[in-house]
C-alpha cells in the first residue's frame, strides 16, 4: 500500500554495524509517528578464525528483535533487525545487549533513542518485530512522487517554493512549486536529500529513503523570525498550478544561493584571516598552491547509511568542480582490506573522479591504520614540497582495526610536510574528539561534515587553507 510521509516524522532505516564493539552503539530513531519505520538492520560480522555463538540477548520489554543465525561462522556474518514499540508519547531511551561467546566480560550494548509523537496501535502487525522475509523487494523501477511544501506552524501549502535534489552525491535537479506547493517527479528507488527554500522561511534540508511504497513526502517550513514581511500587494494569480523545473544552469546557480542562505560557521577566519576577504569559489592560482590530495575513505560497513553516502560523495564532487588541471587527486578506500579505489588523477578529467565518486558502495569491517599507510604511499608519488601535500582520511568514526600504529606513520609524512586532516561525517562527539587528535598528529584539521551545507563547502575550504599562500603585498 502506498504512504505518505511527513519529512519531520520520518525514521531512516539501513544501518549496518559489522565491527564488535565493546562500547555502546546509540541509534537516534528520531520522532516516531504511526506510519514510522522502527526498526533498524544490522549486520554483525565474524573476521575471527573460530565460530562465535550469541549466547543470549537482553533488551527492554518494549524492544523486539530477529536473528538470521545464534552461529556465526568464521569470515561471515549475521542479521539482526531491532524493533522498538514505545507504549507512552514522550522520549525513550531502550537498551539492547547481546552475549556473545568471544566477549569474556563485558556484553555489546546497543542505545535505542527516540520520541513517540503518535500512540501506537496494540494489535497491529507493527508492534511485532517485522519477518526478514516479509520485507518487499525492492523496485528499480522509478515511481512517481508527489513532492509538497506547508507551512509548519498554519499547515497552509506553500507556493512558488524552490526543491533542489540531491542523488548520489550530485544535484539531480531543481523544480520550483506551482500554486499547489507540489510538483510530481518519477524517482527510482534510493537515499535523496531535498533542499528547500521560500523567501520568509528558514531553509530546510531532510534526507529520505524513497521506496515505491511513498507516493508524497511533505516538507514543513518554518517561518524566519528574523524576516520582514513587505506590504502586500494585491496581484490576481491565476489558480493553476504550474510547476517549474530549471534548466541545468538555473538550478546550479538556484542551489548555490539556497546553501548561501544557510548560516555556515567559517573555519576560515578562526585560521587565516586573509582568506576570509577572498571569495569562496576563487582557487586561482596567484593564491593558492597546486594540489596533491590522497582521500582515504571508510567505506566499512557502518557507512551504508545512504546519508553518510550522500554527504561524503556531495563533499568529494564539490572539491571536483574546483580542481584545476595542475592540481591530483587519488582516492584509497578501506575495509576488511585497503585498496587503490582511483590512482592520482589530474583535476583536468573530472568526469573520470566524478565517475569513481559515483561507484563508491560500503562493505565489511574498518581496517584504517592499513588505510592511512596506503594513503601516503599513493600521495608521495606525486610529492612535491612547493605544492599543498595532504591525505585526508574520511571517516564516521573513530579507527578500529589495526590502526594502533596510524600515529607513527602520520608524524613520520609530516616531518616532510605532508598534511593529515580528517573529514567526519555525522561523527559522534566521542569519536569526534579522537579525530581532532588525529589530525593534530599531522599539522591538519578536523572537518565536519552534519549535514549537507557542510557537504557544500567545508572539504573545499580545508584544501583552500591547506593550499593558500597568502595575499601579496
Amino acid at each position: 500500500m502506498k504512504i505518505s510521509l511527513i519529512i519531520w516524522l520520518l525514521f531512516f532505516t539501513g544501518f549496518v554495524h559489522a565491527q564488535q564493539a565493546i562500547s555502546d552503539d546509540v541509534f537516534e530513531f528520531g520522532e516516531i509517528y504511526t506510519n514510522s519505520k522502527r526498526y533498524i538492520d544490522l549486520t554483525i560480522g565474524n573476521s575471527k578464525t573460530t565460530k562465535i555463538y550469541i549466547l543470549r540477548v537482553e533488551h527492554s520489554p518494549e524492544v523486539t528483535y530477529r536473528l538470521s543465525s545464534d552461529l556465526i561462522s568464521p569470515d561471515s556474518s549475521v542479521n539482526l533487525r531491532i524493533q522498538v514499540n514505545p507504549k507512552k508519547k514522550g522520549d525513550f531511551n531502550f537498551v539492547f545487549k547481546m552475549h556473545l561467546s568471544d566477549q569474556s566480560e563485558a556484553p555489546v550494548v546497543y542505545q535505542l533513542n527516540g520520541s513517540l509523537e503518535d500512540e501506537l496501535p496494540t494489535n497491529d502487525y507493527l508492534t511485532q518485530c517485522p519477518d526478514f522475509n516479509a520485507v518487499p523487494v525492492k523496485s528499480a523501477q522509478p515511481s512517481e512522487l508527489t513532492i509538497r511544501t506547508i507551512d509548519k506552524e498554519t499547515k497552509e501549502v506553500i507556493s512558488k517554493s524552490t526543491i533542489s535534489i540531491i542523488h548520489n552525491g550530485q544535484p539531480s535537479g531543481t523544480w520550483v512549486t506551482g500554486n499547489l506547493g507540489l510538483f510530481k517527479e518519477k524517482l527510482p528507488p534510493g537515499f535523496f536529500y531535498f533542499l528547500v527554500s521560500k523567501e520568509g522561511y528558514l531553509t530546510k534540508e531532510a534526507g529520505i529513503y524513497v521506496g515505491p511504497e511513498i507516493s508524497e513526502i511533505t516538507i514543513p517550513l518554518s517561518k524566519d523570525p528574523k524576516y520582514d514581511q513587505p506590504v502586500p500587494v494585491e496581484i490576481e494569480i491565476p489558480e493553476l498550478d504550474i510547476a517549474q523545473k530549471l534548466p541545468e544552469l538555473d538550478a546550479e546557480k538556484k542551489l548555490n544561493e539556497q546553501m548561501n542562505n544557510e548560516q555556515v560557521d567559517s573555519i576560515t577566519e578562526k585560521i587565516i584571516p586573509e582568506l576570509a576577504a577572498i571569495p569562496s569559489d576563487n582557487f586561482d592560482e596567484s593564491y593558492f598552491k597546486d594540489v596533491n590530495v590522497i582521500f582515504v575513505i571508510d567505506i566499512s560497513s557502518s557507512m551504508k547509511n545512504g546519508e553518510k553516502m550522500n554527504l561524503m560523495k556531495y563533499s568529494l564532487n564539490q572539491l571536483v568542480s574546483k580542481l584545476r588541471p595542475n592540481d591530483d587527486m587519488g582516492m584509497v578506500t578501506y575495509a576488511n582490506t585497503a585498496d587503490v579505489f582511483q590512482a592520482p588523477t589530474s583535476g583536468s578529467n573530472k568526469e573520470s573522479l566524478k565517475s569513481s565518486i559515483t561507484s563508491l558502495k560500503p562493505s565489511g569491517m574498518t581496517a584504517g591504520g592499513k588505510g592511512i599507510k596506503l594513503g601516503y604511499k599513493e600521495v608521495m608519488k606525486n610529492y612535491d614540497p612547493a605544492k599543498a601535500n595532504m591525505v585526508i582520511i574520511i571517516t564516521d568514526g573513530a579507527f578500529n582495526k589495526d590502526s594502533d600504529d596510524y600515529q607513527k606513520t602520520v608524524q613520520k609524512y609530516a616531518k616532510k610536510g605532508v598534511v593529515f586532516s580528517v573529514l567526519g561525517i555525522e561523527t559522534r562527539e566521542r569519536d569526534a574528539k579522537l579525530l581532532q587528535e588525529a589530525a593534530a598528529f599531522g599539522n591538519g584539521r578536523y572537518v565536519s561534515i552534519q549535514k549537507l551545507v557542510d557537504a557544500h563547502s567545508n572539504l573545499t575550504e580545508e584544501i583552500r587553507i591547506a593550499a593558500f599562500k597568502g595575499i601579496k603585498k
